[in-house]
């Protein structure tokens, strides 16, 4: 249920903040757009890396990154990985434990999400710009998802594993509590 509500909050999200959609809110278009604060963190933090990098970067708006004269790479809503996010939050959220140790997770998680997406975003700027065919005849949405899903299958595995550790750590704990009340 959790996945579900998160999955399609995102397009209903993306119809009320964009223009003219029958349900458009200039108010969470112009201070609360998630859509459009994902979408520039992830670009803005491409471009980073691709300065640091020495490359002449241009961002003519919040979705596109160049270099020089390049094709460059335009991310669209799709391209953000809300699905897989969406994903390991569900998964976490099902799961046993406190709030802070599942707060703890889903951070983690969408930290590597994103860490992903901006190699990505980096990586087709630079093949675009470089013409390595390999990388640019790629489907990167597919690429992205198999990466993703990959680091989530990873991360469950590891969560699983602190997590019955955590559980076999409070089942001793409890039995010397009860040891020591009985006697």
């Amino acid at each position: 249920m959790c996945f579900f509500a998160l999955y399609f909050f995102f397009p209903f999200y993306r119809g009320i903040t964009g223009v003219g959609g029958k349900m458009y809110s200039p108010f969470l278009d112009h201070h609360i757009n998630i859509v459009k604060g994902l979408t520039l963190f992830l670009t803005g933090s491409a471009k980073l890396i691709l300065q640091v990098l020495h490359y002449e970067v241009s961002q003519p708006n919040y979705h596109t990154l160049r270099i020089g004269y390049s094709s460059g790479i335009s991310v669209n809503p799709s391209c953000l990985g809300w699905g897989v996010m969406s994903f390991w939050i569900a998964f976490v959220f099902a799961n046993n434990g406190s709030w802070k140790h599942k707060l703890k997770w889903m951070i983690t998680g969408i930290t590597s999400i994103c860490i992903l997406n901006i190699t990505r975003i980096v990586l087709i700027c630079v093949a675009n710009h470089l013409h390595w065919k390999t990388i640019t005849t790629l489907d990167h949405h597919q690429t992205f998802n198999i990466f993703s899903y990959g680091c989530i299958f990873i991360l469950m595995y590891v969560y699983v594993g602190v997590q019955k550790k955590y559980e076999g750590i409070e089942l001793r704990r409890e039995k010397q509590t009860n040891k020591f009340s009985t006697v």
